[in-house]
């Protein structure tokens, strides 16, 4: 009975160390995909900046206007 009580202690702390190591690995996915994430929208809006400033002039006139 000591042995198998001996081997389930083991093994439970073999399952907390794993479940310690998923857990630092999950928290540094989500800090990297959280980073890709806030490039990816800083890109878009230097991207949105750019193209409104390469827009042609709108005239305030509308072409029915014109005649």
């Amino acid at each position: 009975m000591r042995d198998e009580l001996a081997e389930l202690i083991d093994r439970a702390e073999d399952a907390i160390a794993t479940a310690d190591r998923l857990v630092d690995e999950n928290v540094s996915w989500r800090r990297s995909t959280r980073r890709q994430l806030d490039q990816t929208i800083e890109l878009g809006t230097e991207f949105r900046k750019l193209a409104v400033s390469r827009l042609p002039a709108i005239s305030s006139r509308h072409p029915a206007e014109d005649n």
